[in-house]
């Protein structure tokens, strides 16, 4: 007699969600069909199809989009599918039933309206036992974050800054919450101290499924009938319905840094944070960032010396770019005079500066306006393998006949104008192109 298998458990109770600090799990192989990711749109006209950021829609495993890839349901699964602003988990699925069996890496799981499913690479027959094995740093650190946000925000809520979205960086990068309006520098300090004061209280953190009470923050495709709500409960402090895994006591997050804000949508505000581990780690790499620039500029470590140090290096920069367009515009008078000089006797004068680019010969442009009416000028910058610029500026049959000239020395020139003055860009001087264009200027 045929044993059926077994009904698998649906995303609200999985065991990833039940208890979210358990590393591995057996469990069996429920079903399993070849994944066919959907034709991408056919893009019309100029406009560009976004890249889409729904890990359902596109392979995820193998190492080109011909790879195939099988979606994999479980009875039960301790790695979390993505949703509720947290990342899939990362890990690995075992087959039991054979010694010499690999273990198959798993790097996107994804709800699929109630069901838990698996993006593998490689087919697992249903019946068989598996193994599952969590990628436990990246499920902490997730952990961290997530539970993290819900700290903030609970302490943010009571302050008149209410959450209206979040994201969680990738790893090692910076998280933000989303405000309807920019805290003060004292509302910022005043977070950051009662959050690390929360944590130090070692709150506890626990989930509830009320039957009955629903929620207005559930996905659209999640069945609110035959799912199951969570709600996330922080002390006495918190109460908020949400899918991730989350940590059991405030202290495992370990500490909240508030970063910078940066202005959204009108007066909303972006306020970025990192906790646990990933802060810790931050603001290691900040100091030590911060001791090599210190080194660099001969100052002391101490963050004011440091920015009084990069402030006076501003100044300097600032002062060495006046006195470098002075003399610039001083070289562009010597220039524009030696031309004028050349053009009592030639009709055509090339101008070669390799260094000084497009700046400098507009300012030539200007000293030889007056003198060039009835002859040409064709004035260039740019060293060999690097772009440069070209203008050719003179009579108008004779701009015209020497920008041809140009077009057809120089392979990458790409330009235009009409009348007295021709223009262009050169992506990059071929070997003898400078030489070759110079000799055809002064023989024309």
């Amino acid at each position: 007699m045929a044993v059926a298998a077994p009904t698998p458990v649906i995303v609200g109770a999985l065991k990833c969600q039940k208890d979210s600090y358990l590393q591995t799990f057996e469990t069996e192989v429920v079903s399993c069909s070849e994944y066919t990711p959907p034709e991408a749109p056919k893009q019309t006209g100029r406009s560009k199809t976004k890249k889409s950021t729904d890990p359902s829609k596109f392979p995820t495993n193998g190492d080109s989009p011909t790879s195939k890839t099988w979606l994999v349901e479980l009875s039960d699964s301790v790695l979390f599918p993505e949703g509720g602003g947290q990342p899939t988990d990362h890990g690995t699925v075992t087959p039991l039933n054979d010694h010499n069996a690999e273990s198959i890496p798993i790097t996107s799981i994804q709800r699929h309206g109630l069901q838990c499913i698996h993006f593998s690479p490689i087919p697992l027959e249903p019946g068989t036992k598996v193994r599952q094995t969590v990628d436990f740093q990246r499920r902490w650190d997730h952990m961290q974050q997530h539970t993290g946000q819900h700290l903030l925000s609970a302490i943010m809520d009571g302050m008149d800054l209410p959450t209206v979205g979040w994201s969680m960086g990738a790893a090692g990068e910076m998280n933000y919450v989303e405000l309807p309006r920019k805290p003060t520098d004292e509302e910022i300090k005043a977070i950051q101290q009662k959050c690390n004061e929360l944590i130090r209280d070692n709150m506890s953190i626990t989930v509830e499924t009320p039957e009955g009470k629903g929620s207005d923050s559930l996905p659209e495709n999640y069945d609110r009938e035959k799912g199951v709500v969570r709600f996330i409960k922080i002390g006495d402090l918190d109460y908020n319905a949400c899918c991730g895994t989350h940590l059991k006591q405030t202290s495992h997050i370990g500490i909240i840094l508030l970063h910078h804000t940066a202005s959204v949508r009108g007066t909303n505000c972006r306020l970025y944070f990192t906790a646990g581990d990933r802060a810790i780690k931050m603001a290691s790499e900040s100091i030590n960032g911060l001791r090599s620039i210190a080194v660099s500029l001969s100052s002391s470590a101490a963050p004011a010396d440091v920015v009084a140090s990069v402030q006076r290096l501003g100044d300097q920069v600032s002062e060495a770019r006046k006195k470098e367009k002075k003399m610039l515009a001083e070289i562009a008078g010597f220039e524009g005079g030696r031309i004028k000089a050349l053009l009592q006797e030639k009709e055509r004068v090339f101008s070669y500066r390799p260094t000084d680019g497009l700046d400098f010969i507009t300012l030539v442009v200007f000293e030889i306006k007056e003198a060039v009416k009835d002859k040409v000028v064709v004035l260039c910058s740019g060293e060999a393998k690097a772009t440069g610029s070209i203008v050719v500026i003179g009579k108008p049959e004779l701009v015209e006949s020497m920008a041809a000239k140009v077009k057809e020395i120089v392979s990458t020139a790409k330009g235009g104008g009409k009348g007295e003055k021709w223009q262009g860009k050169v992506t990059e001087w071929q070997k003898g192109e400078i030489e070759a264009l110079k000799q055809a200027v002064e023989e024309a």
